[in-house]
């Protein structure tokens, strides 16, 4: 009998990788597995989401890829930031990743044992054009056709990601980066290289990922590539920079880029290849502390400054006017023509979901100070009276917010088509035996389905991700892996990677129950 439908030989294979993985501090019992993988809290049905739901995992370039140097790749904004001090808690770089590079046809065959359908993965632009631009790197270009391939042959879908904050550090010494005009060119240019080497097979773009996240700390603080930010004005010391106008100078450019990227897609691409491309977004959701007007605002604000600063012009064409309003001169204005080109840019938006906090009015803050995160004029916090909204491992624990955050797509933005593009769980763990992980894949997927059955238009969920890696600031203390990676690269499935093996390729409600 096959693993796929046997609760038994789920509960064997981990015992197995318990004994074999030297990770594992101590060999778990079969009996504390079956009460994981049987426990009635625990049961996701498959057959609950639409036919056409997408179930797959993730990796980056950055993060997963390593061969730093090989086949003529050059150093990203990554590559070069990881190396100076105190950058990354562990002293790690990119090139201590999972080694996917050489790796990718394991890795593949992980996928399709889960049961998964898709695969999100990132292209790197360093290695796809070593001088940031001019002739494209055939190495790099047969790579990633070997990988797309393979992922066709077991009937997996790739979805691929242009930018994920690895920018050729060439282009960041030459203009700047994003905060030049330079940078969009230098992007379509690449992302055409992209579209025409492996559009006809990808059907599922991503422009760029996690932007509103990632941009503050790189223009505002010092925890992402450049780490630019005003300088001495604490908690940060950054030696070159302006906090309270270069994340809006980075997110403008990086807009312009996208819109300029999708203009080329739909008028050259698309009516070929019929393929959809949209941009991710982080989104953390803001529970008013209690129920006054100020905190209820508060929560509004800090959303459009984070989600609507990159959604509402993707949808609407401008700023949400909260910003416009409080930023005012230091928040880039678009033309008409600008405007008219990024409106309506995005045939599905991603989410990443994974966390909710509260938020309350800054009834102490010092007008005088301007800054991204002094604009927003709120205080977030994870206690209301003492009580904790969620578990705390790095992010709250808050399956609620899910639901939350997919009921506030379908209700503000006319319900526009989504894909959970990343969902995971970091744990400062090495441990094969990941039941707090299980219990967050089971609790957000319960929670994201009462957002589907309301009627919110959702597509497909990500696992962040497919095995352990480097984690950019927190290097690899911090796992995110269905997998398991030993020093030797090694890979071994976490309960996690089994509970979703058990969900998707079995009849769910016979196999924990029985």
């Amino acid at each position: 009998m096959g693993c796929a439908s046997d609760l038994a030989c789920v509960v064997a294979v981990v015992l197995l990788v318990g004994i074999h993985a030297a990770c594992c501090s101590s060999v778990f019992s079969s009996q504390s597995t079956l009460d994981i993988l049987s426990n009635d809290s625990f049961i996701v049905d498959r057959g609950e989401f639409p036919a056409s739901f997408k179930f797959g995992a993730l990796t980056w370039a950055v993060k997963h890829e390593s061969a730093s140097y090989e086949d003529g790749k050059t150093d990203g904004l990554w590559d070069v930031y990881a190396r100076m001090k105190g950058t990354v808690f562990d002293g790690t770089t990119p090139a201590a990743g999972a080694d996917h590079y050489h790796r990718y046809p394991e890795d593949i065959a992980l996928l399709a044992d889960m049961g998964m359908n898709s695969f999100r993965f990132s292209i790197a632009w360093p290695r796809m054009f070593p001088n940031g631009t001019g002739e494209v790197n055939t190495l790099a270009v047969d790579h990633y056709n070997k990988v797309i391939d393979k992922l066709m042959d077991a009937g997996i879908e790739p979805s691929v990601t242009l930018y994920e904050q690895d920018l050729p550090q060439v282009l960041q010494d030459s203009y700047g980066g994003l905060l030049s005009p330079l940078f969009i060119d230098d992007f379509v240019h690449f992302a055409n290289a992209c579209f025409s080497a492996f559009g006809d097979r990808v059907k599922h773009w991503m422009t760029f990922d996690e932007a509103n996240d990632f941009l503050p700390f790189a223009y505002a603080g010092f925890f992402c590539p450049p780490g630019r930010c005003s300088v001495g004005v604490p908690p940060y010391n950054c030696s070159a920079g302006n906090s309270s106008t270069e994340p809006y100078i980075a997110a403008h450019t990086m807009l312009l880029a996208h819109a300029a990227a999708v203009e080329l897609y739909r008028k050259d691409y698309q009516p070929s290849q019929q393929g959809e491309i949209g941009l991710t977004v982080w989104f953390r959701w803001f529970e008013p502390l209690s129920n006054s007007t100020a905190d209820k605002e508060a929560s509004v604000r800090a959303t459009d400054f984070t989600v609507g600063w990159f959604v509402e012009p993707l949808l609407y064409g401008d700023y949400p006017s909260s910003m416009r309003e409080i930023v005012g001169s230091r928040l880039p204005s678009f033309t008409e023509e600008e405007s008219a080109r990024i409106r309506g840019s995005v045939d599905y938006i991603g989410l990443t979901a994974v966390t909710a906090i509260y938020a309350t009015v800054d009834e102490n803050s010092n007008t005088s100070a301007t800054g991204y995160f002094e604009d927003w004029d709120v205080i977030l916090t994870g206690n209301r009276d003492g009580v904790p909204i969620g578990r705390n491992d790095g992010e709250y624990f808050v399956p609620w917010g899910m639901e939350k955050v997919i009921s506030y797509m379908r209700t503000r933005y006319d319900n526009v088509p989504t894909y959970v593009s990343g969902l995971g769980y970091g744990l400062n763990s090495e441990s094969v035996y990941d039941d707090l992980r299980v219990e967050f894949y089971a609790e957000y997927l319960k929670s994201l389905l009462v957002g589907i059955r309301a009627g919110a238009d959702v597509r497909g969920v990500y696992a962040w991700s497919l095995m352990d890696g480097f984690e950019t600031t927190m290097g690899k203390l911090t796992k995110f892996g269905l997998y398991y990676v030993d020093d030797a690269n090694v890979r071994y499935p976490r309960l996690s990677a089994l509970w979703f093996k058990n969900m998707l390729t079995s009849n769910t409600s016979y196999a924990y129950m029985s």
